[in-house]
């Protein structure tokens, strides 16, 4: 893929390149990103705590941030209680510029959510383009807190970090706005933060939620009321964690027959057993977790297990069958009963499935009972599920290039998880499939301007082709370095790693990366105003373009070389340039390129003082970017004309 389409003139709305060009609309604003309420029982006076910091009113003025952490224990509940507090605080009236949300993953070291990523999605959410997302941190956090202040009260909430560093450049500018965050730790260093330490349910509310849990599957289910004593026993063991009791009464949904105190048994010995040793700051939750794990059956145990090794937050129905060596049938009824049995939770869309921090944790223990051959095997199918996904929804692309509505839904869900499987990858010695699944998601990426991502994976492609030896994958990742450099406007980085894709390209013999090459430091230096410079690149691309039989590549250089000859006043030679242009996208019946060439043609008729043609050259664009359904190229050329008529 090469970002050789250059577009001479204003145009409105952004303009990005996927394979040859591709339009996007403008960004959303998404202030509605919080997940659903899960069960919730008691926690009264923790709500009241947090609703009396979330309410709007008047805030000391030495406060310059209203901002509320609630830490605690993993599988206390934090989380479902900042989810509540928040969706009871919206439906409240209190946060009419909506809820930013984002998990952090600050306790998963291999995907820990930094600041400068957290800031570019929460940016992307309030409508920035991705080109207009500076580079450098700083940057980020002005252009971030300048948005918010533009806005009514907003509530932010950062779930799941791991150190106030995490939290800081998250923070608005204003008391206008709330944060909420959680933490298992106290976060006592982010100062006039209200600190809300989340304690272990007390009994009687660990029992209601016992009890809340097993009606939800039968209402008429009275095991627990009816047997107080093993019920205050059970919670007692579950250490009153709302993780460990929801899993308990799993097991007792599951088997309505099950007296109480037999579970109590049960769990009382799988918490003798492991003695001292505690698990995720609790030897109740890994009793919990051990008692439900062993009456999976082996098929689901082993999906569990094998759950732990994909990379993303969320794992798919197709992605998990992969994994196992299923048919997505199969994968999905064993997913269900993981989701009954409480050892996994619904994803976001329906079909995707995530599992809790600590069961991740305690399935990567428990995948250690794999042999290293079958874990490896579950990885490269993964990938190679990933590969192939990717591969299609790469291919489904509309007479403009875009990429198709369904495919784009499917690479925004699965973009997270598809950069961290390409590290996988990395890490796992895969470099075949890490350097493909790279690349592969070069159009979407460019098309979404996920710049961060861009910059990790080409800098891994590259590590990875080097350690490789592979010359060929080592030119490909420079050639996407590149064509970022350009993208984000960095012309010296741009030209650099463009000179440095020719050498390769010229070692290798790759006559068309040589041509890309030549063509993209061709429109470095149109920019740059070096039209001689320009010219003789162009030129010499021109040549090879026509040597291959490209007539794309043919097109767009005759294209740009009319563009310089019109900057240079040479005015004959740029009508040569454009009709040549023009015939060849008419040839191959090339819309979108019969638009691009009418658009200039116009440019160059104003400038002749021919306004008719000018007026020919632009309706006829019109039309063109109608047919390709190109509204935001409709509305430009129309302003264009709208000028025209004015003169």
């Amino acid at each position: 893929m090469d970002s050789r389409n250059d577009m001479s003139g204003t145009v409105a709305g952004p303009l990005i390149q996927a394979r040859d060009v591709a339009f996007t609309q403008p960004a959303p604003v998404a202030l509605a990103g919080l997940p659903p309420v899960d069960l919730f029982t008691g926690r009264a006076a923790d709500l009241d705590a947090l609703a009396a910091a979330l309410r709007p009113g008047p805030e000391p003025a030495a406060a310059p941030v209203v901002l509320s952490a609630v830490s605690g224990l993993a599988g206390v509940g934090k989380t479902t209680l900042a989810v509540r507090a928040a969706h009871d605080a919206v439906a409240a009236g209190w946060f009419p510029g909506g809820v930013l949300f984002i998990d952090l993953r600050g306790y998963d070291p291999e995907a820990r959510v930094t600041p400068d990523v957290a800031l570019s999605t929460f940016l992307r959410a309030l409508g920035v383009l991705a080109e207009h997302i500076p580079g450098e941190r700083a940057g980020r956090e002005a252009l971030y807190r300048s948005k918010l202040a533009e806005l009514p009260p907003v509530l932010i909430v950062l779930d799941n970090a791991s150190a106030a560093d995490q939290v800081r450049p998250l923070l608005p500018g204003t008391r206008t706005h709330r944060v909420l965050v959680t933490s298992r730790h106290t976060l006592a260093d982010l100062i006039g933060a209200r600190l809300l330490d989340l304690n272990v349910l007390d009994e009687a509310e660990a029992v209601s939620l016992l009890d809340g849990a097993v009606r939800a599957a039968r209402p008429d289910d009275d095991r627990v009321v009816d047997d107080p004593g093993s019920a205050s026993e059970l919670v007692r063991l579950c250490g009153r964690l709302p993780l460990a009791l929801s899993i308990v009464a799993a097991t007792l949904a599951a088997d309505p027959e099950q007296p109480l105190d037999s579970l109590v048994s049960a769990l009382g010995e799988a918490s003798t057993r492991l003695g001292e040793l505690s698990f995720g700051d609790s030897s109740g939750v890994h009793a919990a977790f051990d008692l439900s794990y062993q009456r999976l059956t082996p098929a689901e145990a082993r999906l569990f297990r094998l759950l732990s090794l994909n990379p993303g937050r969320q794992v798919s129905t197709a992605a998990a069958a992969a994994l196992a060596g299923l048919a997505d049938g199969e994968a999905e009824k064993l997913l269900r009963s993981l989701r009954r049995a409480h050892m996994v939770e619904p994803g976001e869309p329906r079909g995707w499935f995530r599992l809790h921090d600590l069961l991740r944790l305690y399935a990567r223990k428990q995948a250690e009972e794999e042999p290293e051959a079958d874990r490896d095997g579950a990885v490269a199918r993964l990938l190679d599920h990933y590969i192939s996904a990717t591969e299609e929804a790469d291919a489904r692309r509309n007479p403009a290039y875009q990429l198709s509505s369904e495919a784009l839904a499917w690479l925004d869900i699965e973009h997270p998880t598809l950069v961290y499987a390409v590290v996988l990858a990395g890490l796992t010695r895969h470099h075949d499939r890490a350097l493909r699944l790279a690349f592969l998601l070069t159009g979407f990426l460019f098309y979404r301007r996920h710049w961060d991502d861009c910059r990790l994976l080409y800098d891994l492609a590259l590590d990875v082709a080097k350690q490789s030896g592979d010359r060929v994958a080592e030119a490909q990742a420079v050639h996407r370095l590149a064509r970022l450099a350009r993208e984000m406007r960095k012309r010296d980085v741009a030209q650099r790693l463009y000179q440095e894709f020719l050498a390769f390209s010229r070692e290798l013999g790759d006559r068309p990366g040589t041509a890309q090459a030549l063509h993209n430091l061709g429109s470095i230096a149109r920019r740059a105003r070096e039209l001689h410079i320009a010219q003789a690149h162009y030129d010499e691309a021109l040549v090879l373009y026509r040597e291959l039989g490209d007539w794309r590549g043919e097109a767009d250089i005759l294209f740009n070389l009319g563009t310089v000859a019109r900057e240079r006043r040479r005015h004959a030679l740029a009508d040569e340039h454009y009709t040549a242009a023009m015939r060849l996208a008419v040839e191959h019946d090339d819309r979108l390129r019969e638009a691009r060439v009418a658009v200039s043609r116009g440019i160059l008729s104003r400038r002749l003082h021919d306004h008719e043609m000018a007026r020919h050259w632009w309706l006829a664009a019109i039309t063109r970017y109608q047919e390709l359904g190109q509204d935001d190229m409709v509305r430009g050329v129309r302003k264009r004309l709208a000028k025209l008529r004015r003169r």
